[in-house]
């Protein structure tokens, strides 16, 4: 107990105040305190100088070269002829989809080809009638303006279903309305089993003629700048399997990021899967005082990473930004470090307490 109050008192005397993440005081400590603290000192060695930073990446096909069905109202899948990544011919069967909306389509769709074709004759009658004076010129026009209506409106119809992929001359299976390939290629996307329901204005089937792969890469926001078009991508052991092809100016709000779109060349990346999360390495990413830390050098304070560099009265906390955790080390950003800087290392906790004052009022 009393060696606690004898640590308490020693952290008050230093009395140290913490400002912002980057406006830290320094602390004052003499070669005594370090030892009393259990604090030892470590010089940066070197820059990061590896393959760059792993990121998380989904493989995809090209979607510059290829098909799509999209549907306009919610359908459920009742019966799958062909999953992703098989062959399929144009006019094949994929699917069978299903709902309220499309029965109600596909039956305006028969009522509307009635009524257009029996327009469709009356028209054609009231032409030769109108030739052989039978009747006046309104008339037969009258007619014909009433099947064009229907045309449009059949073709409105019919355009609507064949986003759906239905062919209206063969459109129904065994358990609903017949999907089919609206060209030739491998299927990229398509239902996964029987009962999925599939969103209005959803693309559910995808059909590539390239084989083309894509990787899109998340990038935290906080390395945006590190990255350009061009820069080489490697896989986990090291190979060069692309570059960068775009580079996303949108953020998504919900994890703070932006998407990089890297061109698989490489024919080592030929075996990659589409849907297959694979962990890649951007050259670029690494800036050029990037360092690598030990592990207890750095400390987490609030939202902030610190590490504390040596000065000749004792240490200045300073903000850092890693940009990889691992086992043993961190590696880390800062224009206050560089080669041969002196940071503290070891319980690094004593100063993280200092520099929030606790203790104080004890």
């Amino acid at each position: 107990m009393k060696a606690l109050v004898s640590f308490l008192t020693f952290l008050i005397t230093l009395s140290v105040a913490s400002l912002s993440a980057q406006t830290y005081k320094p602390i004052t400590l003499s070669s005594k305190d370090m030892d009393y603290m259990g604090l030892s000192t470590t010089a940066i060695q070197k820059n990061y100088t590896g393959k760059g930073i792993p990121f998380s990446a989904v493989i995809d096909f090209d979607g510059k070269e290829g098909y799509t069905r999209t549907t306009s109202s919610e359908v459920i899948v009742v019966n799958i002829y062909k999953k992703e990544g098989q062959r399929v011919k144009k006019g094949e069967k994929i699917a069978e989809i299903s709902s309220n909306e499309l029965n109600n389509l596909f039956f305006e769709y028969q009522n509307t080809l009635s009524k257009f074709n029996v327009a469709k004759d009356i028209a054609i009658k009231d032409e030769t009638l109108f030739k052989e004076g039978v009747i006046s010129h309104r008339e037969a026009q009258a007619s014909h303006l009433a099947m064009n209506e229907l045309q449009l409106k059949l073709n409105e119809i019919t355009y609507t279903l064949n986003l759906f992929g239905i062919d209206v001359k063969n459109p129904r299976g065994q358990y609903g309305f017949i999907v089919r390939a609206n060209g030739s290629g491998t299927i990229s996307v398509a239902p996964n089993y029987i009962g999925q329901k599939i969103p209005a204005f959803s693309p559910f089937i995808r059909i590539s003629t390239s084989k083309k792969l894509l990787a899109t890469i998340r990038v935290p926001l906080s390395m945006k700048d590190n990255i350009s078009v061009g820069d080489v991508v490697m896989s986990s052991n090291g190979d060069v399997i692309g570059y960068v092809g775009s580079v996303s100016v949108v953020v998504d709000q919900n994890s703070n990021s932006i998407n990089a779109i890297a061109n698989i060349t490489n024919s080592k990346g030929s075996d990659y899967k589409v849907g297959e999360i694979i962990e890649v390495y951007i050259s670029g990413i690494i800036p050029s005082n990037a360092y690598v830390v030990p592990t207890d050098a750095v400390i987490k304070n609030g939202d902030d990473y610190l590490v504390f560099k040596k000065t000749k009265t004792g240490f200045l906390p300073i903000n850092v930004n890693v940009l990889e955790e691992r086992d043993n080390a961190f590696v880390v950003v800062s224009s206050q470090i560089k080669k041969g800087t002196v940071i503290a290392s070891g319980s690094l906790v004593t100063l993280k307490g200092i520099l929030n004052g606790v203790g104080e009022g004890e």
